[in-house]
């Protein structure tokens, strides 16, 4: 509602704000706004209208260049702004609106999408359909995009470089590497102003200092948190100086305060004593820290009032099982916590399930809002179909499944709400090596050629394999069928344990799939008792067979 009365009044907003209020008789918020109306105009209208003439030079610029392309050229121009190799990473507007678009609309998808990375798309689509000549006219917005450009875009929820530039980056001494022990991570630093460059905390001290920390799960404290009407606004820290004095203290947070500047005022750092947990107010709020002067140490944190949505920095975490038939991911949206990332490694890892790194999404995401995974690739199979972004000790994940990937595909990440794109990184097949590809059935091991099983298999594939997706959904009686499925060996104690936990049908259907990797002879006794426990359903499938 502010951005949207900032566009449309301007300077005006504060004084319509104030007539509205009149209106409602709540002259106790008039009185206050008319307090702060200077601040606010001075500075968050001002910062908002800046921005927006800033991108309407970037719109004009941009249009000016298409109005250039022939109708031929415009055509190439969609073409290659397809091209994941193009956008290098950035999400990829959808076919259905470029298809129609006009130049107008075209600039306009660009802004949305690329934001004030529309300059950089557009040169790098210029040279691919041999159009540097319209390179050098965009170079001139190119280069002021380093300064008002680049600025409107850091300060606007997102990097902390200009802030970086002040400090110098330590890295720390990593102590207890085990995925079972907290590390700790020691620094040591003469007089100045330093930054951890795992961690990203800050200090400026007057003398040589040493100091460690630890981070620490927000699992115990939620609960506490949420009584005395706070949130996590960064991570958990639990900070000792050994020697020496700190005289500042910066703690970072995943806070994106640009789009609500009230938001300063509710940040707090929570220490925990002796006596229980203290909410402390903070000296300063920058865009990615809170400042403590004179601070005495424990587990610390920036806290951020309850009871309103906010944009947050965000990891996503990929898990593929390796060596398995069908390719098994996991896929974690997670706000920005070192602890909760180091939890979710320790669960993975313990399933056997080894990580993917890509990079993380460069933009804030909205906690509670819901959010799309989708693949560019037929055979994908992703649920849920949607996740809501929380900071949880036990979040839930994407369980995506892909039989026989045949090439490299996108993972892509959505706003429910506005499909928008938020998030888009290529996997490739080297990222997951030795899965994803089942085998050919052939004879089995084992078969005779009296065996009751023969009919069971296929001249090309299995029967099993052939109604994979069609078993997964429509199986119901799997209770029965783990029992058969243990007693004959196929399984064992534990991953029959494994597999009753699970939430859904569908998800212990998948895993069963998993254990047929050992080859025919399972899949025949899969397949035996198929026919048993489930009858009417196989002699559906044999129909179509």
């Amino acid at each position: 509602m502010v951005d949207l009365m900032v566009e449309r009044y301007g300077q005006r907003s504060v004084e319509v704000i104030r007539e509205v209020l009149t209106d409602m008789n709540r002259t106790d918020l008039d009185q206050r706004l008319s307090e702060t109306s200077l601040r606010l105009t001075g500075k968050h209208l001002t910062s908002l209208l800046q921005k927006d003439l800033t991108m309407t030079s970037v719109k004009e610029k941009l249009l000016e260049t298409l109005e250039d392309l022939s109708y031929g050229e415009i055509n190439e121009f969609k073409f290659v702004l397809q091209s994941p190799e193009t956008t290098s990473g950035h999400p990829i507007i959808p076919k259905r609106q470029m298809k129609m678009a006009q130049r107008v609309d075209l600039v306009e998808l660009m802004m949305q999408t690329y934001g004030e990375r529309s300059v950089e798309v557009t040169n790098e689509v210029l040279k691919k359909i041999n159009r540097s000549d319209l390179v050098q006219r965009l170079s001139e917005i190119s280069s002021g995009s380093k300064g008002p450009l680049r600025s409107a875009e850091l300060e606007g929820c997102g990097s902390t470089m200009q802030e970086s530039s002040d400090w110098t980056k330590l890295e720390p001494e990593v102590n207890g590497t085990d995925a079972d022990e907290d590390s700790t991570y020691s620094l040591q630093s003469e007089a100045g102003r330093f930054e951890c460059s795992v961690s990203a905390l800050r200090w400026v001290c007057k003398e040589t200092v040493s100091l460690e920390y630890q981070f620490v799960s927000w699992e115990e404290h939620m609960e506490r948190m949420k009584s005395m009407q706070y949130k996590p606004a960064g991570p958990l820290m639990n900070i000792t100086v050994n020697a020496g004095k700190l005289d500042e203290v910066y703690l970072p947070h995943w806070i994106c305060i640009d789009d609500n500047p009230t938001i300063i005022n509710k940040f707090a750092a929570l220490h925990m004593d002796d006596c229980g947990d203290v909410v402390e107010k903070v000296s300063e709020v920058t865009s990615s820290h809170v400042k403590l002067s004179e601070p005495v140490f424990s587990p610390r944190a920036a806290l951020v009032k309850a009871g309103f949505r906010v944009k947050t920095k965000s990891y996503v975490l990929i898990y593929y099982k390796p060596n398995t038939p069908v390719l098994k991911l996991h896929v974690y949206v997670i706000p920005k916590d070192p602890a909760l990332q180091k939890t979710v490694d320790k669960t993975e890892i313990s399933d056997r399930y080894e990580k993917i790194r890509k990079p993380h999404p460069d933009k804030y995401l909205k906690m509670k809002q819901g959010y799309i995974l989708t693949a560019d690739i037929n055979t994908a199979d992703i649920s849920p179909e949607e996740l809501t972004l929380r900071h949880e000790s036990d979040p839930n994940f994407y369980e995506v499944f892909i039989k026989n990937p045949d090439r490299d595909f996108y993972l892509t990440l959505s706003q429910s709400s506005t499909k928008q794109q938020v998030w888009s990184h290529k996997i490739q097949k080297d990222d997951y090596p030795n899965s994803g590809y089942l085998e050919a059935a052939g004879p089995s091991p084992g078969a005779t050629g009296g065996n009751t099983v023969a009919e069971s298999v296929c001249t090309d594939e299995h029967f099993v394999d052939k109604h994979q997706l069609r078993l997964i959904k429509r199986v119901t009686n799997i209770a029965s069928i783990l029992d058969e499925l243990l007693d004959k060996k196929v399984i064992n104690n534990e991953k029959w344990e494994e597999i009753r936990k699970m939430p859904t049908p569908d998800a212990k259907m998948r895993e069963v799939y998993i254990c047929m990797r050992a080859g025919d002879e399972c899949k025949n006794i899969f397949f035996e008792i198929l026919k048993r426990q489930e009858k009417l359903l196989i002699e559906d499938l044999q129909k179509k067979n």
